[in-house]
């Protein structure tokens, strides 16, 4: 389809739609008003006729990536590097198996925190002059 059909589809459809689709048989629409289908409309056509196609792409696979990752649950979503930092010490320090999912997902990883910060807390204190 070029990007000329492209916009007169646009122009013709008012409730068309971009799908997303993971397979042949499974997708999701993705909602654009006619502002957001005439500007892409325009942009297609200005990216293929100065031969800026890749860069276009490139940059909406860039975006998208991006926003799908924001749409994940946040136990799937990557740990923060602190978070890393901190449970290889306590790997470390407790001579435990850090697991391969902790260093996925953010889930794991506040699950491994959550069971180990404490003992690893309790060999870092300082013991109490009274004591």
């Amino acid at each position: 389809m070029g990007g000329e059909r492209l916009w007169c589809l646009a122009c013709e459809d008012p409730g068309m739609s971009v799908r997303l689709m993971f397979d042949d048989d499974t997708g999701i629409p993705i909602p654009l008003d006619n502002y957001a289908l005439e500007a892409w409309a325009l942009q297609y056509v200005r990216a293929l006729h100065s031969g800026r196609m890749e860069r276009l792409m490139d940059r909406l696979a860039t975006s998208f990536a991006t926003s799908l990752a924001e749409c994940l649950d946040a136990d799937l979503k990557r740990p923060s590097d602190a978070k890393v930092q901190y449970a290889t010490s306590i790997a470390r320090e407790l001579g435990i198996a850090l697991p391969a999912e902790a260093l996925r997902f953010r889930g794991p990883m506040d699950d491994f925190i959550d069971r180990f910060s404490e003992p690893f807390r309790q060999r870092h204190r300082k013991p109490h002059p009274d004591e």
